[in-house]
């Protein structure tokens, strides 16, 4: 963790950092050689390592360097977040309404997720990811 005082949209707590989306809708879902969810057009989630996502009763790996493996997530578009945490181990959570889910996992060669957001001076802009190897960066 490189910061000791955190964004006043990010708590921290013991094993975690709760992140600002909770009761936000995605609204954009975006491929290229990641996959980035867009969180009410000002709060974005870049995954660029496998994760895993539940859907329908199905749990999926999805790949982004794979395009096949993503098509499941367009079952996300208007999706509502519910919880949403990123533990300080580097695995990232995201709980969405109708028993939705997305897990990724920290992985040792670059940044599995990064979630950044914030729509200044409205509200405070943020950006966490997860470290090479595990952990999280705070800017």
């Amino acid at each position: 963790m490189s910061k000791a005082a955190l964004d006043s949209e990010v708590r921290e707590e013991a094993t975690k950092f709760v992140l600002p989306l909770t009761g936000r809708e995605v609204d954009q879902i975006c491929f290229d050689y990641g996959i980035t969810l867009v969180v009410e057009g000002t709060d974005t989630i870049r995954l660029e390592s496998p994760f895993t996502v539940h859907l329908g009763g199905l749990t999926s790996v999805v790949d982004p360097e794979r395009l096949e493996t993503a098509a499941v997530l367009l079952a996300l578009f208007r999706a509502v977040v519910l919880r949403a945490e990123a533990g300080k181990d580097g695995a990232l959570i995201l709980e969405f309404d109708h028993e939705r889910w997305l897990r990724a996992e920290a992985i040792d060669d670059g940044e599995a997720w990064e979630i950044g957001g914030g729509l200044p001076p409205v509200t405070p802009s943020y950006r966490i990811a997860c470290a090479p190897g595990g952990g999280v960066v705070l800017d």
